[in-house]
């Protein structure tokens, strides 16, 4: 997810022409050499003339993308929140099922307030450990509006559950994938609807 372009990097004295990427909280370059820098450990960006520089300590980056480079600017600048990724407003209806990170519950409230008691909800979050909780998405499918969303989120590098799995589940239960999103370092998250033809 985020921003990419194939573009002419100089880092320092070095240049390469490769692959630039912008997205979920990183810069990334693949070329000659790497890059792969966490936004927050920028101490300064910018951009002028389509170039779009950053700076990180001693270390300094000029991504040769054209027009793209406000645009990245922009998104480096002001960085979405977790919940603005996955799509929660504050009028919606929410569930939030299983063990997620101590702050994901604040997070929750503060965007669109206590959650719901009963469906039909806007979306629900699952938090999945193991390919025996596959079988909330079932129940999670049954509890959303018609138009509603089910964000599947389980643990990365995790041969026993893996996309691939939740993926497959889904597809068999009435469910199908429209977007990946990062939900934090060490989490992943998919988010599934029922097709539009059986809404």
């Amino acid at each position: 997810m985020g921003l990419e372009t194939v573009c002419r990097v100089k880092l320092n004295s070095e240049i390469s022409e490769g692959k630039a990427h912008s997205g979920d909280g990183e810069l990334e370059f693949r070329g000659e050499f790497k890059i792969r820098w966490k936004w927050s450990d920028l101490s300064s960006v910018s951009c002028f003339d389509g170039v779009l520089t950053a700076v990180k300590g001693a270390e300094l980056a000029e991504f040769h993308i054209g027009d793209a480079a406000t645009k990245w600017e922009h998104a480096i600048k002001n960085p979405k929140s977790r919940l603005d990724k996955l799509g929660l407003k504050p009028n919606h209806t929410y569930a939030a099922w299983g063990e997620f990170d101590d702050s994901f519950p604040a997070e929750l409230n503060q965007v669109a307030g206590e959650p719901s008691s009963e469906g039909p909800f806007d979306i629900v979050f699952v938090r999945l450990a193991s390919q025996d909780d596959l079988t909330d998405l079932t129940k999670a499918r049954d509890a959303i509006a018609s138009n509603g969303g089910v964000w599947a989120v389980w643990l990365k590098g995790k041969k026993e559950l893996t996309e691939t799995h939740i993926r497959a589940y889904a597809l068999a239960n009435g469910l199908v994938d429209v977007k990946v999103a990062r939900f934090s370092d060490t989490l992943s998250a998919l988010k599934l609807v029922i097709p539009v033809a059986n809404r």
